[in-house]
């Protein structure tokens, strides 16, 4: 994703500290002026798409390459201070379509190329004859399903090529003007699986392959028509397998999985024992297993399973110990998460032992849960990306933990610090003689601060990875780097 433009030797001393000492970097400073509060970040074709509002244009399309250069916004869709609030990016075929939800115009779809010119409005309601709302877009193939309401039909699976002459009722699910309650879908390896009743049944699990013939229930969950538990929810893919939630009266909320049959639909394991609910949430596919929080009678966990009983179970906790983990990623062979600490949510890490989970720490936040509101983490290219509020003269704002540690800064940019690796001494060009630099520790804390007119001497510092940091004398952030020490 970034320009490699160092020597190859630096490199390879980059790249060994990198994969032991990681620090997240904001991405961009979207809103000056207080929070962008990015959402929804999702990956096509090696961009990120997502939502952010800069304080001028309200809450819009945005997309990045993972560079503070290559994040900008791609179109102000409701001109002015409104917000069209985008959501649920698809990769449909190869185009990309998304949702909007404004004030005046309500439910919308888009399609964009990632240019202001190519983001262009694709269907409405009101482009639809009898169409009256519309909910749970879901691609598959080169169509998108959806729940749509229709008086005669009631809320049931529609389908959309994008346009108007494309967009049909697919299946009533609960036949007449009753509604099925489709809710929930996910795509994977050709199917959506989502929740719906046909009457007959009550929520249940469902699949189909976008055909009338292969669209059916997969198994139930509770006999008959009433449900006494939970509607089933989550639908996670691993391997031949997909986990979700569900919830009976004899078993509580607990985990389950379906291969697509009868026989091989069924709860996992009883975690909390009994009637109470283990709350199985962020169910997460990583390197090929099903991770996921779940409560039992002595705490709440990170849970893995392999979809038998046996193979499930909890992962060792470090000491100190985290608790309510949310928003599990997988991320270069290892499980992200945002974890509380006792006094502190912060991003965590962990490789499934005790002794491999720890937190990773923005060095110099002033935020007492920096991860408090982060939403959902997203792996692309190398990058983890995801929301935060480390600073708060910042507010939520997009960071990102990369694999490299931004030497080639020097390469992109005329003020940067140099030499790095270095053995000595730190210098920096480019920076305002007034601005402040701090040298942080990866665990946080900060280590030295000075002003950036001089060298910083450094040569009583152990080898190492660092984290600079350079500000104006107001506290404004304006250049962040890793920096190797050598001895």
């Amino acid at each position: 994703m970034h320009a490699r433009t160092i020597t190859q030797l630096t490199c390879t001393v980059v790249f060994a500290a990198a994969s032991l000492a990681q620090v997240p970097v904001l991405l961009k400073d979207i809103n000056p002026n207080g929070a962008s509060n990015p959402g929804g970040f999702t990956c096509i074709g090696g961009v990120v798409y997502f939502s952010a509002n800069d304080g001028v244009h309200g809450t819009e399309l945005w997309k990045t390459d993972g560079t503070e250069a290559g994040t900008v916004m791609v179109k102000d869709i409701e001109p002015g201070s409104g917000s069209s609030f985008p959501a649920t990016f698809m990769d449909v075929d190869g185009a990309i379509y998304f949702t909007t939800n404004d004030v005046a115009n309500g439910v919308r779809l888009w399609t964009t190329d990632g240019t202001e010119s190519g983001t262009q409005l694709a269907l409405t309601l009101a482009d639809v004859p009898g169409l009256l709302e519309w909910i749970y877009f879901v691609p598959l193939g080169d169509r998108i399903f959806f729940r749509g309401h229709a008086t005669d039909t009631g809320r049931e699976l529609w389908s959309t090529d994008g346009t108007a002459a494309g967009t049909t009722l697919f299946m009533d699910i609960h036949p007449g003007p009753n509604n099925s309650g489709f809710q929930n879908p996910m795509s994977h390896a050709g199917k959506i699986y989502f929740t719906a009743s046909d009457g007959t049944n009550g929520s249940e699990p469902w699949m189909s392959d976008g055909t009338l013939a292969g669209t059916q229930m997969i198994a139930e969950t509770i006999p008959g028509p009433g449900s006494s538990g939970t509607t089933p929810t989550s639908y996670t893919a691993v391997g031949n397998l997909v986990f979700f939630r569900a919830g009976t009266s004899a078993t509580g909320d607990e985990l389950w999985a379906t291969d697509g049959t009868i026989a091989g639909t069924g709860v996992v394991r009883d975690i909390y024992i009994g009637t109470n609910s283990s709350l199985p949430a962020y169910l997460t596919a990583h390197n090929g297993l099903l991770y996921m929080r779940g409560y039992n009678i002595v705490s709440n966990y990170i849970w893995k399973s392999d979809g038998t009983q046996a193979g499930t179970m909890a992962l060792p906790l470090p000491t100190p110990a985290y608790t309510s983990a949310e928003n599990l990623c997988s991320h270069n062979g290892l499980l992200y998460f945002s974890g509380y600490n006792g006094s502190s949510r912060q991003l965590w890490r962990t490789d499934g032992s005790a002794s491999g989970s720890q937190e990773v720490l923005y060095p110099g936040s002033d935020a007492l849960n920096p991860l408090s509101n982060s939403g959902p983490m997203l792996s692309c290219n190398g990058d983890l990306f995801f929301r935060a509020n480390y600073m708060s003269t910042i507010g939520q704002e997009p960071y990102v933990l990369s694999l490299t540690t931004d030497l080639h800064e020097a390469a992109r940019i005329a003020a940067y610090i140099y030499p790095n690796p270095t053995s000595q001494y730190l210098q920096f060009t480019g920076f305002p003689t007034t601005a402040v630099v701090e040298l942080y520790a990866t665990d946080g804390r900060m280590l030295r601060t000075a002003r950036t007119h001089i060298p910083l001497d450094v040569a009583d510092m152990p080898a190492g990875m660092y984290a600079a940091r350079l500000r104006t004398q107001e506290g404004r952030l304006l250049h962040q780097q890793l920096v190797v020490i050598e001895r």
